[in-house]
């Protein structure tokens, strides 16, 4: 025999096929144990199998040459069509042309501790929107906010703006307790009849109070 000869390698091989298939028989923390030809045996999930086994799955495995079974993938699950995806650390989901589409038919729920969100441009649309928050701090150029009904109940509001322009076609306020209004300077203009109604009214002014009309009635 040549060298030649010596270095063919031959494409069969009389061992057995390292790729099987078996049954997941129970889970018990991070051990897994499997059904392979009769054969209960330990297995472990690959790195690469995102889909916990549960009890009663099809699955299919490989042998690595330590002899450790390896869980490559869930063909079957016959009990429930029910998943839970697990990842061993981070993961990182990265599209680097083209968009990443979500779409489910129910609800969606996202639990974390922490939850960011960086975009050029967020759109939220929804029918009906619940918000619950013990604090928070929003910062901004600019806010539009156009409401048909606006109701805010709260215990105290701080309101501290350089300047404030509020116009409405209608404006009622009730204040059951005390109303106060401080400012440097306070100028009230009304088009039409400007009237006071109380039981008693307090003018006090330290230099001049003037009062100026056609008619002034008294009485």
């Amino acid at each position: 025999m040549n060298n030649s000869a010596r270095k063919v390698i031959p494409i069969h091989s009389n061992n057995r096929s390292v790729i099987r298939t078996g049954s997941v028989v129970s889970i018990i923390s991070d051990e897994i144990i499997i059904n392979m030809t009769g054969d209960t045996i330990k297995a472990k999930k690959a790195f690469s199998c995102i889909i916990d086994p549960q009890p009663g799955d099809i699955i299919i495995c490989s042998e690595s040459e330590n002899g450790m079974i390896y869980i490559l993938g869930i063909i079957e699950r016959p009990a429930t069509q029910k998943m839970n995806i697990s990842f061993p650390s981070d993961v990182a989901f990265q599209a680097n042309q083209g968009s990443l589409n979500i779409h489910f038919s129910d609800n969606v729920t996202i639990a974390s501790k922490d939850v960011n969100f960086f975009s050029k441009k967020v759109i939220h649309k929804s029918q009906e929107a619940i918000v619950s928050y013990d604090n928070i701090t929003a910062n901004g150029n600019e806010l539009q906010a156009s409401f048909k009904t606006v109701r805010l109940i709260s215990n105290l509001i701080n309101t501290m703006a350089k300047q404030v322009i509020d116009r409405f076609k209608g404006y009622i306020r009730s204040t059951e307790d005390n109303d106060m209004v401080k400012a440097g300077q306070m100028t009230r203009r009304a088009d039409g009849l400007c009237s006071i109604d109380s039981k008693y009214t307090i003018m006090n002014s330290k230099k001049i109070t003037k009062i100026d009309g056609e008619k002034i009635l008294m009485g």
